[in-house]
């Protein structure tokens, strides 16, 4: 199973000696945190608890001084490493407790305790606790475990720490390559059973993690690189906006949260429908999205996101000419001139896929433009990546060689069925003409 590892690495503290007294040397070090008048009462019990046997009780007695693993966050004496190093004690503690909501109630315990310490909040308190969490979630292996601490871990994460990508070391990835979406949810199918709401919770906090990035990508210098790393976190953040709208599975589901998510989501995509093609496709039939069109100020938002998954420029234009339509673009802060070109690239698309060959003047009556213009749009729509075509100039025709499908239908598997047997009278030509060949 992969590790992360959520700060930057430090040595392997040589305080990680699980060794005879151990836990007496861990008892130790804790009751040294707290006031003199309890400490000598904290390591009395925690040393019976060690002597019976007993972790759940000694885990219960070392909660219950905040102060002994606080401490370790906020005493600058202790080194990331060392402070990481004494805390993942803890991992091994909870595997010697017998029962397993006791194990997660005292995980859960320990990583609120770590979020909750409030220190200097310096690059060298963040990397402590983050670093405490990561082992913890390293030495985990119940699911809703993991995905708690995961949750905590990237609620804390700076920008730094998101951004970062690259193997660590064999089986050990960075945060941010964790959280690349394919990966994420390939680690909940192993981690097995979790609800919706656990995968929300997680699903959340790595948008406003994304959130984070973006804020301190817009202080950074414009460049090529910027422009990349600006896609790249929204291309992510898009992605977890369709996990999190995922995890309402019916409309009784759907609340407020919700429909904040479906209109984002939305906008995601009616701004970028080209590069997040496939993801229109789901977005429409998820019940969140859905419960947009009931709405009066979200309605229109729905039936733009749905002309750009199947409509065509006159529909479009139809649309924008509503007064009760056209103010979308100002209350959802989206740029008009930007989705009229959008929509014409995807009609392309549309007529490309109901013809193999395009006469130039189709393409000027369906995009509303002149024919010297048309081959433009055909070098937009095969750099789109949407399309595959060549240009014959002296014939003025346009020849289809792929395209994606906005939409599939009776319509359009109608339209294959007559390709295939198009296909089938040709083949069967060939064979033909193949068997009279051999005879003579």
């Amino acid at each position: 199973m992969t590790s992360i590892i959520a700060c930057p690495q430090h040595p392997s503290s040589t305080l990680v000696n699980i060794s005879s007294d151990a836990d007496l040397r861990l008892i130790r070090i804790l009751a040294s945190h707290i006031d003199s008048n309890s400490s000598a009462t904290f390591e009395s019990s925690c040393s019976n608890a060690i002597t019976n046997g007993d972790a759940t009780t000694l885990l219960r007695t070392i909660l219950s001084e905040p102060k002994a693993i606080g401490e370790l966050i906020t005493n600058n004496e202790y080194t990331v490493e060392e402070a990481t190093g004494i805390f993942s004690l803890f991992g091994a503690l909870l595997e010697r407790v017998d029962n397993p909501e006791a194990q997660r109630e005292l995980c859960g315990g320990l990583a609120s305790l770590v979020a909750a310490t409030n220190g200097t909040e310096d690059v060298t308190s963040r990397e402590k606790r983050s670093g405490m969490l990561a082992s913890l979630f390293n030495l985990r292996s119940n699911g809703v475990e993991k995905i708690r601490l995961l949750t905590k871990i990237v609620d804390m994460a700076d920008a730094t720490t998101l951004a970062s990508t690259g193997i660590m070391g064999e089986g050990v990835s960075s945060l941010s390559d964790m959280l690349e979406p394919s990966t994420m949810e390939a680690s909940l199918a192993v981690w097995g059973d979790i609800s919706e709401e656990e995968k929300r919770g997680l699903f959340r906090a790595v948008v406003k993690g994304m959130d984070r990035l973006l804020n301190k990508l817009a202080d950074a210098k414009s460049d090529a690189a910027k422009a990349k790393s600006v896609k790249d976190v929204e291309d992510r953040k898009q992605a977890y906006l369709l996990l999190i709208l995922g995890t309402y599975k019916d409309e009784s589901s759907v609340d407020n949260e919700a429909l904040t998510y479906a209109q984002q989501a939305s906008i995601g995509v009616i701004n970028n429908p080209i590069d997040l093609f496939s993801s229109q496709h789901r977005l429409l039939h998820l019940p969140a999205v859905q419960a947009l069109q009931k709405s009066p100020s979200t309605s229109p938002l729905y039936d733009l996101l749905k002309l750009l998954h199947g409509g065509k420029l006159q529909d479009y234009r139809d649309f924008t000419s509503m007064p009760d339509k056209s103010g979308v673009f100002t209350n959802f802060s989206l740029d008009e001139a930007e989705c009229t070109k959008n929509m014409s690239l995807l009609s392309l698309v549309s007529l490309a896929g109901e013809h193999e060959e395009i006469p130039y003047s189709a393409i000027a009556s369906t995009l509303d433009i002149s024919e010297d213009q048309v081959e433009k749009w055909v070098i937009l729509g095969v750099s789109s990546g949407l399309m595959e075509a060549k240009m014959d100039q002296l014939s003025k025709v346009v020849i289809v060689e792929r395209c994606v499908v906005r939409q599939f239908g009776r319509k359009e598997w109608e339209a294959l069925k007559v390709r295939l047997d198009k296909w089938k009278v040709n083949v069967r030509g060939v064979l033909d003409a193949l068997k009279s060949a051999s005879e003579n």
